[in-house]
């Protein structure tokens, strides 16, 4: 029981803790009101980037600093649904980026070495490999 409550009183630090140092930045809007691009401010100067489709679902979300892509990136459908996953460093593209068509349900990743794509694999609905490829020098 103390431990439980000790982690649901750290939690709730923690939440309060982002809050207070999270702060909007900036914000555009569609023509009909609704968010269209929101800048919010993180701690040691990580800015979370959100952008909306014109209904106010969330359509894309990640990080920058100094003006450059990092970390993650998710991108969703118009019903929330995630697509797609991508990695960045310094605004290079790293690691694996995964995209899934809702069309024909395959999925797609393609593996970036310093920015450039080194391998891909495609996946069809029921999991199993479709086809795959290396980059040739």
């Amino acid at each position: 029981m103390f431990r439980e409550k000790h982690i649901i009183t750290s939690i709730i630090l923690v939440t309060i803790s982002f809050s207070l140092s999270a702060k909007v930045i900036h914000i555009e809007y569609y023509p009909n009101g609704e968010k269209k691009i929101e800048l919010i401010k993180l701690k040691k100067g990580i800015v979370q980037v959100n952008a909306y489709y014109n209904t106010g679902q969330l359509k894309e979300k990640g990080y920058s600093k100094n003006g450059m892509f990092q970390g993650k990136w998710i991108r969703y459908n118009e019903n929330g649904i995630e697509i797609a996953t991508a990695f960045y460093h310094n605004d290079v593209k790293i690691g694996s980026w995964n995209h899934y068509d809702q069309w024909s349900q395959n999925t797609y990743k393609v593996y970036y070495n310093n920015g450039l794509p080194a391998s891909f694999k495609q996946y069809g609905p029921d999991g199993n490999l479709i086809a795959s490829g290396e980059r040739l020098n």
